[in-house]
């Protein structure tokens, strides 16, 4: 009986940290997550506004387009730095692009020419500082997020009478992601921190038709990126770590090129991505209330991208571009008013519970709501016949809805998820100084 009784208690125990550790896995964190920052790539590709998917000849655009690498005629080697700062004044220095592309000719006509291309690209920077202060609960919050997602594309497209284009590509990524949040009010002091690191696999498919000199249109499918994610989270003096994985929607994208001689180039890029697609996975189980939940809250983002570039003497180019993403998620209070929790992704879904609902609620701890995210860049390069420069400046204006699961009673067992009605939306600005350089060959 000793034995028995001894392996419900392990069991029990084990189940109870399992729940715990569901909680923490909700719409809004695998959302911020999966979202990415569609101008990152090399200072070329940013100061078009990252609307390169038809113009091509970079290897940043393997994220928009596959057979964008094939529509060049010159194989490069490149490296870009990435200086980024923000309003709250933190500033990190990293490699946000570098590329190996071989460009290999075969005929005059038919099956013209191929590429291969190895690069790296930066997708996201976390990095942000928010204090608030709130007056309901007389509490304060300092909220802290750094890390970046990066991939690894492995790339081969081909290009048929210089006409037709294809292209495929296989993206290895990797994420880390550390949050730290401190919540004070007149009782309690509570800390966070959780660090995640991951990685995962995605493929880019793409296809550029080119009816006239002039014009360039495309079509490209990037299949959702299933993360391996481990995680390791503190809350004052409780530590645990859990892995559990992200399935991020599939992006859909098309292409519109117009290139002028040797003058100028003009880009417009579209995309969409389905968030309520997303899921998420804990101890191989599907989370059941969590994808209701994601169905409820999330929606269809759009992205569009538009950027130019005019060569004002020889070797001298000046661009422009612009970017601009919808919000992915409802409004926060509508969103608050279609689940109960935000950290509730299991309760009463795989096992039973008494009546009044006895739930573990998870640490205290902030969700950010995206909106609106806008780019506006620019930027300068000259290219010679072997080397090239490029520099690029990337204004980052983004909007979110912050909130913070808060006590309602005294033993603060039961909680309410809601900055967002108090303060409304937060308006972020960060800047990215992008300098890029390499060889053709």
């Amino acid at each position: 009986m000793k034995i028995g009784y001894f392996g419900i208690a392990l069991c029990a125990t084990a189940l109870s940290a399992t729940i715990a550790n569901a909680q923490d896995i909700n719409a809004y964190k695998l959302l911020n997550l999966s979202l990415e920052d569609p101008t990152l790539g090399s200072a070329r590709y940013a100061g078009m506004g990252g609307a390169m998917g038809a113009i091509g000849g970079v290897t940043s655009a393997l994220k928009d387009n596959a057979a964008s690498i094939a529509a060049g005629t010159k194989s490069d080697i490149g490296l870009t730095f990435d200086l980024y700062s923000n309003n709250d004044g933190q500033c990190s220095f990293a490699v946000s692009d570098a590329s190996l592309l071989f460009n290999i000719e075969h005929n005059s006509s038919g099956y013209v020419s191929s590429a291969l291309a190895i690069s790296y690209n930066r997708n996201r920077t976390y990095d942000s500082d928010m204090f608030l202060k709130d007056r309901t609960y007389n509490s304060t919050t300092n909220d802290h997020e750094e890390g970046g997602t990066d991939v690894v594309n492995f790339a081969y497209a081909g290009n048929i009478n210089n006409q037709f284009y294809f292209g495929v590509a296989v993206g290895i990524t990797d994420m880390r992601f550390e949050k730290s949040n401190i919540y004070k009010d007149d009782q309690y002091t509570d800390n966070f921190f959780s660090e995640a690191n991951g990685a995962g696999c995605n493929f880019n498919v793409g296809l550029l038709y080119q009816p006239t000199d002039f014009m360039r249109v495309g079509v490209g499918l990037q299949t959702p990126t299933l993360y391996n994610i481990d995680e390791t989270w503190s809350f004052n003096k409780t530590r645990d770590d859990y892995p559990y994985k992200i399935h991020t929607p599939m992006k859909f994208s098309a292409q519109l090129g117009f290139m002028v001689g040797d003058r100028a180039n003009i880009g417009l890029d579209y995309s969409m991505r389905n968030y309520t697609r997303m899921w998420g996975e804990f101890a191989n189980l599907k989370m059941r209330l969590l994808e209701e939940n994601i169905k409820e809250i999330c929606k269809t983002q759009h992205t569009l991208k538009v950027g130019a570039e005019v060569n004002i003497i020889g070797g001298l180019d000046l661009r422009a571009g612009y970017a601009v993403c919808s919000a992915p998620v409802l409004e926060a209070k509508e969103a608050c008013d279609k689940i109960e929790m935000l950290g509730g992704a299991y309760s009463g879904d795989y096992w039973d519970e008494d009546e009044e609902g006895e739930y573990y609620y998870g640490p205290f701890y902030s969700f950010t709501s995206p909106k609106l995210r806008q780019y506006i860049s620019a930027g300068f390069g000259y290219s010679g016949r072997v080397a090239y420069i490029d520099f690029a400046y990337i204004r980052k204006l983004s909007t979110v809805q912050y909130m913070l699961q808060q006590p309602i009673d005294e033993e603060r067992t039961n909680l309410v998820s809601t900055y967002a009605n108090e303060i409304g939306d937060l308006k972020h600005g960060s800047n990215h100084f992008m300098l890029s350089f390499g060889f053709h060959f």
